[in-house]
């Protein structure tokens, strides 16, 4: 994998150029994007993959764009429908078309995504503050801060301005540039029902979204992705002709960081699988995990629940 070179930092994420035209912007711990995202310039046209948790970093994103191609971007494609990948859409409008599956754009659409309390937003930042004091380990603190810090962003954001997708992705689109063709590419499920990624087939790049989560927990949650169909679009990107991978959490990566997030996976569809035949319950799950390396994220957000989606799948499907 060619190193990836840095072209900006602010307070919202750094800008990785692995190609040229082609940008990683990966996001800080401290500031309001919360995940990954990316820039191309296709040429005559600037692509925007992901839009960040919150609107002042996707301003920041939108800027960089337009410094680096000279133009407003075209194109904004939402990876999926999580709010730390689309809630900052309309800073991109009215100029980009927003392309999406037909399941983002469902998960977009229900009430549950479009109204949080300031207050409860709060209380869970009280919480997230006083489990940071009290953590002394450093995988555990890493994972906290950068639940912690976007939030505390958002908090200053609400009401939530949401921008629904505008025009619905399946199966296969290529997006022809003057200067490179790009591909998007719709999964039925995996992290959830109807993830997209992006592939740049001349540069050997691909952006994940959150099919990838690289050095961090690969967070699954019932019921809108299956842990069993997510390994088996991880083998297949581990055989793609591939340098670079960006997730949608974590550093950029390549066919190791692949084959360490499948482990996961792996780990906790075998673990729920013998836990099923057994006990049934989570409790048996997270215990099984523990003779694991993948252990070291038990204490982290969403583990259990990651573990516990895994574990329902696993039953629903006996």
């Amino acid at each position: 994998m060619t190193a990836p070179k840095l072209v900006l930092e602010n307070e919202h994420f750094r800008l990785e150029r692995l190609a040229d035209g082609v940008f990683a912007a990966i996001a800080t711990l401290e500031g309001g994007a919360m995940s990954n995202a990316g820039i191309v310039d296709l040429g005559d046209e600037t692509l925007v993959f992901d839009a960040f948790l919150t609107r002042a970093a996707a301003k920041a994103l939108r800027a960089a764009a337009e410094e680096l191609t000279g133009r407003a971007p075209r194109y904004l494609v939402n990876s999926h429908g999580h709010g730390d990948h689309v809630w900052g859409n309309s800073i991109f409008l009215p100029e980009a078309d927003v392309l999406a599956s037909e399941g983002t754009a469902a998960m977009m659409t229900a009430e549950e995504r479009s109204s949080i309390e300031p207050a409860e937003l709060a209380d869970v930042i009280d919480q997230l503050e006083r489990a940071l004091a009290e953590e002394t380990d450093e995988i555990v603190r890493f994972n906290y801060e950068g639940n912690l810090y976007p939030r505390k962003w958002l908090l200053e954001e609400l009401p939530l301005d949401l921008a629904p997708p505008t025009v619905m992705l399946e199966g296969s689109r290529e997006i022809r540039g003057s200067r490179r063709t790009v591909r998007l590419v719709v999964v039925d499920r995996a992290h959830t029902e109807g993830d997209v990624y992006l592939l740049c087939p001349d540069d050997r790049v691909v952006f994940l979204g959150d099919l990838g989560f690289f050095k961090d927990l690969p967070a699954y949650i019932a019921p809108e992705g299956d842990a069993a169909a997510w390994a088996d679009v991880l083998r297949e990107f581990e055989a793609l002709a591939v340098d670079s991978f960006v997730p949608g959490h974590g550093d950029i990566g390549g066919v190791p960081e692949l084959a360490d997030q499948r482990g996961f996976l792996d780990a906790a569809i075998e673990a729920a699988r013998e836990a099923a035949a057994v006990s049934g319950t989570v409790d048996d799950v997270v215990a099984r995990m523990r003779e694991t390396e993948y252990a070291k994220w038990e204490k982290t957000t969403l583990y259990r629940a990651s573990l516990e989606a895994v574990l329902q799948k696993t039953v629903e499907g006996a």
